[in-house]
């Protein structure tokens, strides 16, 4: 018999959350509980190809994909999306404690009420267990995501039109849960000892997640992102850049492309003092940090309110806004507390140039455990 490794299947991730979409290649090892990464991308599709976490243009989608992978020698087969929106339905449930092919029933009436009409799949954790303060009964406490069916076909069919093999369905919140279950933030911030407060920076939606000792407690996902400011820089880099090339042009990719004359985060300073001298940025820097600070300072009240917990020791800052100069320096400045880009986790390998905040989910979703 041939001595077990523990190594797991190599799987690609696909984060189709919005149109920055995000690709990784890796495995995961059940023994050491380490996410081993080989390859990632970042693909720049269309406003509109994603559309609230699903695929609203497949064929845009179905290009740039295969595309990325002739250029990146992608050719594994297993795919697993990951992805969140409107259309998921997340809630957390305490039921008596019961045999577990009657949790199943239970979690779907729970969540869907009693008609059968609604053509839903649901999934499920049992996280912890409890007992009725009234009846002294011993409860299961449970978090349950329902997706409409057609959504989880439709996602399906996608995969295979590509040739790919659908092995999942994750969700954005789930894949957080997976991986925030330990290891060391940073190399000094202990996950299964700490209360902690991470923030994923999205072009359009903002997610925010209270994690208790490596178990998120609370996510909000707030419908307001940092693309304001990323276009304003954009704006102010083809007026410097004399970008006067005609539409027709542009589209034809004769000199520059738009592509071309995009903002990465890491060009722009968030810092105030950065900011002094462009009116137009610093304005639309402002409003975004006040949507934020005033998002998450409300959170985490309620957090500490309605879960008893501790005070949050640290904010850690992921996804593409965490790519801005200082903005950790900004948000801690303004929120008055220890703010960090989550630069490294403990848990997750990867290759010498790789940039874990944009692959947070992905990583997340790489933990196959079913």
């Amino acid at each position: 018999m041939a001595l077990s490794t523990g190594r797991g299947t190599q799987y690609m991730v696909l984060d189709m959350s919005s149109p920055n979409l995000k690709l990784a290649v890796g495995s995961y090892n059940t023994k050491t509980g380490v996410v081993s990464i080989e390859k990632v991308g970042v693909i720049p599709l269309e406003a509109d190809s994603i559309n609230d976490g699903q695929i609203a243009d497949s064929f845009g989608v179905n290009m740039a994909l295969k595309h990325a992978w002739a250029k990146m020698g992608i050719n594994t087969k297993n795919c697993i999306i990951t992805t969140e929106g409107s259309f998921m339905h997340t809630r957390d449930l305490e039921i008596p404690q019961v045999g577990a092919n009657q949790i199943s029933d239970m979690v779907k009436f729970e969540l869907m009420g009693q008609s059968s009409s609604k053509d839903m799949s649901v999934d499920y954790i049992v996280y912890g267990d409890g007992v009725d303060e009234e009846t002294n009964a011993k409860k299961l406490k449970i978090r349950a995501t329902a997706v409409p069916s057609d959504t989880v076909l439709a996602f399906r069919d996608f995969l295979k039109d590509m040739e790919k093999t659908p092995v999942a369905l994750d969700t954005n919140q789930n894949a957080v849960r997976k991986l925030f279950d330990g290891g060391i933030i940073n190399g000094n911030v202990n996950v299964n000892q700490s209360t902690l407060l991470l923030i994923e920076l999205s072009g359009a939606t903002t997610t925010v997640t209270i994690l208790d000792k490596g178990f998120p407690i609370l996510t909000r996902r707030l419908q307001f992102g940092h693309n304001t400011i990323r276009q304003v820089a954009e704006s102010m880099k083809k007026l410097q850049g004399g970008d006067n090339q005609s539409s027709l042009a542009r589209r034809l990719n004769i000199t520059k492309s738009d592509s071309e004359m995009s903002v990465d985060p890491s060009e722009v300073d968030l810092w105030h003092e950065s900011l002094a001298e462009t009116p137009a940025l610093q304005s639309a820097a402002n409003a975004y940090f006040k949507s934020l600070t005033d998002a998450v300072s409300r959170t985490a009240q309620f957090a500490i309110s309605k879960f008893h917990i501790d005070s949050i020791s640290t904010c850690f800052l992921y996804g593409s806004g965490a790519g801005y100069k200082k903005i950790d320096k900004e948000l801690s400045n303004q929120l008055s507390t220890q703010v960090e880009v989550l630069n490294t986790i403990s848990t997750v390998n990867g290759p010498k140039d790789f940039l874990l905040p944009q692959f947070i989910n992905c990583c997340g979703a790489l933990i196959r455990n079913d």
